[in-house]
């Protein structure tokens, strides 16, 4: 059996290496064979790091964490291990119940902000809640878990920076650690059918299908100079701005568009069992469409005995050409009833340069009920200080990491327009 000092040890190395890695490319593309050294010293890195904090509960006499090895089925099962959190409340209350029974350290950390925290990762002047959650949120490697205190607050910045989550996507905080969870998907909705008296019972086509979400990593490196991460008084929102752009523009991205070749989760555009809304071989103009693709959107899902879309996704450029529409008299086009229900929102994560035929000037439009998609996150988020990439300017540079999938559990109730032009 490993001493936890050795997998100290061991997860000293492997932070050492990733930083190494990251200092290196600088703001450089990886190629393939690097991203995948990386994704892999990652990946033993938490593993190591799930050992340390097993032993180390063991050793304080409390009961330790989930291991991170599947269940005997492969994976955790249990939905109501899975909760779908949307509002600044619903993540405040979901960490506060996280906590327990622990009161005494909420009230030790209820002061804490994100600025705070991240002074204490930089070994810079900050309060005593914070060095309290430091000790207790070690990974033994440079990096440090950010406190449940302070998750609700970076969750919250994540929503008004993403369309999906604005359009009712959820976040769902894995309980019990496991590598991978499933739950279930409707693939096809069963059909009922009239019976005589001691007749066969009509079948239908199977109903469900097992959606494994595998959380995969994601992270950002940013840099900041001591003086300023030490002395600004708006440091706090500042860096909830940052965070919460990064973090949500890709997820927003791989929600919407995610090709499902690892690292990268599946999204919606590729996802069997989407509806499809084309404009022909070369796609067609915005102009010519008017709001006609949103309608046929709107009846492909409700065919398919969907609930009633909520809201289109679409790139900036169709948003603003939706509203340039005219009529006759040169007059704002005015949207049919169907279309002004729907909450319209944009994502500079749609491309505008989408090849359909001849035309390379196309884009798309996501609708449908977006409360069925999740973003299943496995942990809370950690920050780890890079110590030396930058040492020599007096800047300091953080790595924040999270991880997380994306799961579309009904996905004919959701379509795609394909083919949008200008």
């Amino acid at each position: 059996m490993k001493s936890i000092q050795a997998l100290r040890e061991r997860a000293y190395a492997l932070s050492n290496a990733m930083s190494k890695m990251l200092a290196a490319a600088g703001d450089k593309a990886w190629p393939k064979d690097q991203q995948a050294a990386y994704d892999a010293m990652n990946e033993q890195f938490e593993e190591v790091k799930n050992e340390i904090e097993t032993m180390e509960a063991e050793a304080n006499g409390q009961k330790p964490r989930a291991s991170g090895k599947p269940s005997k089925a492969g994976a955790a099962s249990s939905e109501e291990d899975l909760p779908a959190l949307r509002t600044p409340d619903e993540f405040h209350n979901h960490y506060c119940r996280r906590a327990g029974n622990q009161a005494s350290q909420l009230d030790r950390q209820s002061n804490i902000n994100i600025a705070d925290f991240m002074r204490g990762v930089a070994n810079m002047q900050t309060t005593p809640a914070v060095r309290n959650a430091l000790s207790e949120g070690t990974d033994s490697a440079g990096g440090f878990t950010v406190p449940n205190i302070v998750m609700p607050e970076i969750l919250s910045a994540l929503v008004p920076n993403s369309s999906l989550l604005q359009a009712g996507a959820a976040i769902s905080p894995q309980e019990d650690g496991a590598k991978s969870f499933v739950l279930p998907g409707i693939q096809t909705l069963p059909t009922a059918a009239w019976r005589s008296e001691n007749g066969a019972v009509a079948e239908s086509d199977p109903v469900f299908r097992a959606l494994t979400a595998t959380p995969r990593s994601l992270a950002v490196m940013f840099k900041i100079s001591r003086e300023l991460l030490a002395d600004s008084a708006g440091m706090h929102q500042a860096l909830l701005q940052v965070i919460g752009q990064a973090f949500a523009k890709e997820m927003d991205r791989v929600g919407l568009r995610g090709s499902g070749t690892a690292p990268e989760p599946r999204g919606i555009s590729n996802t069997a069992g989407i509806q499809s809304v084309t404009n022909g071989t070369n796609g067609a103009s915005l102009a010519t469409l008017r709001y006609g693709n949103l309608l046929t959107g709107i009846q492909s899902i409700l065919t398919a005995d969907a609930p009633m879309p909520t809201a289109a996704i679409m790139s900036p450029r169709t948003r603003v050409g939706l509203a340039t529409l005219a009529d006759t008299l040169f007059q704002p086009l005015a949207a049919p009833p169907l279309v002004r229900d729907l909450q319209l929102l944009t994502s500079s994560q749609i491309p505008n340069n989408l090849t359909t035929g001849t035309s390379t000037d196309c884009t798309e439009i996501y609708m449908g009920d977006f409360s069925q998609v999740r973003f299943v996150l496995r942990e809370n988020l950690s920050v780890q200080l890079l110590q030396e990439a930058y040492a020599s300017t007096g800047q300091l540079a953080f790595i924040a990491h999270m991880r997380l999938d994306v799961l579309v559990p009904y996905a004919a109730g959701l379509a795609v327009v394909t083919g949008v032009r200008p």
